[in-house]
This record gives structure tokens, C-alpha cells and sequence, in this order.
């Protein structure tokens, strides 16, 4: 089992109807290759959420995903 390591918040899309609550996606290291990875909506885990960090500093495979779930949130 592979732990969610990363979370990303996608804010606008959800929140403009439902303050508060955004879509969001947990992941592993390797997303992309373990297959580990969970899309939700709502209000994120704030109490399980560590720091902030830059999408440049997500590993590739993450940084690919969230590219990935925007491009389909957006229809890009």
C-alpha cells in the first residue's frame, strides 16, 4: 500500500457554487505508476495536511496527474 503523501486543492471550479469546498487529489509518490491516487469533493483534510509546497517541487509523475485532472476540470 502506498501512502497519499501529496495533496493538491484545485480551487474555483466547486468553490464558486459551494464556498469552502473544493475538488482535490491525494497521491503518492509515483501516481502514475502505482496507480495511487484518489479525486474528491469537499472540504480537503486540513488537519492531515502538512506544508505548502510549489508544483515544481512535486515529484514528475505528480506533477503530470495534477496537470492532467486540470486540463479535464477545465475541458483544455
Amino acid at each position: 500500500m502506498t501512502a497519499e503523501r501529496y495533496t493538491a486543492v484545485f480551487t474555483g471550479l466547486l468553490s464558486l457554487e459551494k464556498p469552502g469546498e473544493y475538488t482535490y487529489l491525494r497521491m503518492g509518490d509515483d501516481p502514475l505508476g502505482s496507480g495511487h491516487h484518489t479525486l474528491s469533493q469537499g472540504r480537503p483534510p486540513y488537519g492531515e495536511l502538512g506544508r505548502e509546497i510549489s508544483f515544481t517541487d512535486l515529484p514528475d509523475g505528480c506533477k503530470g496527474l495534477v496537470l492532467d485532472t486540470y486540463r479535464k476540470m477545465w475541458n483544455l
